[in-house]
């Protein structure tokens, strides 16, 4: 479970301030909308548009106006508060089907998660990887790619045979699986695969057809997984199936461990988080700011699905390839 918001020294002009609560501060504030990242990037000092935009948010939600927040002050409290609902909120919103780690094609990073994944997803929109027959998660003999390329020259895009994370053609096939995710969703999860396929996880299962991609149904419980966590469905579905029995509830993954377990959750998320954030403030250098605030968006993400208890392998990419 996601820690809550709590700061370990105060926040303020004339105060020494904890370098993790200035990055923790910069994120929450800026998901409010109440943090505009300046031109040099994400950074763990405390600068002027921090102490901005905790004036922003007191004066919005109706607080003293002075640009301090204390451990135990109003300030944090109500920024808690107001960080959950919006989550919440967040949490309602129908997932997304299909998501990428990295890039697939012939010569690209093809991981076997990703492999596995577009080709359920070209599936699911009526592009299978061989229209005859074939392999559903073989890339030597140009399936996948010539797959892609069907998918690509329906859509209208670029035919190139290769598509990315936050790409135009990741982009199409989801808006073309959206209308089609409720329809695949059945009520019972023990009959979503069949049972000698159960524990295994999407692209071990896909390697083992002989024919052809197969609309495999989206389990219910894998469908709540993709809600509470934010995952891609598909994605998610992975996840479901990699699991004991005893896991696949949404109640399970969310229930949390023990106060211990989820302070060395946090350190270690923070830790990636730090590391992404000077990833993406190097992008903000050499490509620009617009650039470097989708850079720093997606380490949001990452570093929220992390603390949520998403595995490393399952966290969504950070946005740097060139638009």
């Amino acid at each position: 479970m996601k820690p809550p918001f709590k700061l370990n020294a105060t926040l303020g002009r004339a105060y020494n301030v904890d370098m993790n609560d200035v990055l923790r501060t910069k994120l929450a504030l800026g998901k409010l909308g109440h943090f505009e990242m300046p031109s040099y990037g994400m950074t763990e000092y405390p600068d002027e548009p921090l102490f901005q935009g905790i004036e922003s948010f007191q004066e919005r939600h109706g607080l003293q106006r002075d640009g301090v927040m204390k451990p135990d002050g109003e300030t944090a409290a109500k920024l808690e508060v107001v960080l959950d609902r919006a989550e919440n909120e967040t949490r309602k919103m129908a997932p997304k089907a299909f998501g990428l780690t990295g890039d697939v094609g012939l010569g690209r990073t093809n991981s076997p998660l990703d492999v596995s994944t577009t080709s359920q997803a070209l599936a699911w929109a009526g592009v299978p990887l061989h229209p005859d027959g074939g392999a559903v998660s073989e890339m030597s003999d140009k399936g996948l790619p010539n797959a892609i390329k069907r998918f690509q020259a329906s859509k209208g895009l670029k035919v190139d045979g290769w598509l990315r994370p936050y790409g135009e053609t990741e982009r199409a096939l989801n808006r073309d699986l959206q209308s089609k995710v409720k329809a695949l969703q059945i009520a019972d999860d023990t009959n979503a695969i069949p049972a000698t396929d159960m524990a295994m996880p999407i692209q071990q299962r896909s390697q083992q057809k002989e024919k052809g991609s197969i609309q495999i149904p989206i389990p219910r419980g894998a469908y709540e997984i993709a809600m509470y966590f934010g995952l891609p469905i598909l994605v998610a579905m992975d996840w479901w199936q990699s699991m004991a029995g005893a896991q696949k509830t949404k109640g399970k993954l969310a229930g949390g461990g023990s106060d211990d377990d989820g302070s060395e959750l946090e350190k270690q998320c923070e830790v990636r988080y730090g590391i992404d954030t000077e990833t993406c403030n190097g992008i903000t250098r050499t490509r620009g700011a617009a650039a470097g605030a989708r850079c720093h968006a997606t380490a949001a993400n990452r570093y929220d699905a992390c603390l949520r208890g998403v595995p490393v392998e399952y966290l969504p990419p950070l946005d740097t390839w060139n638009q």
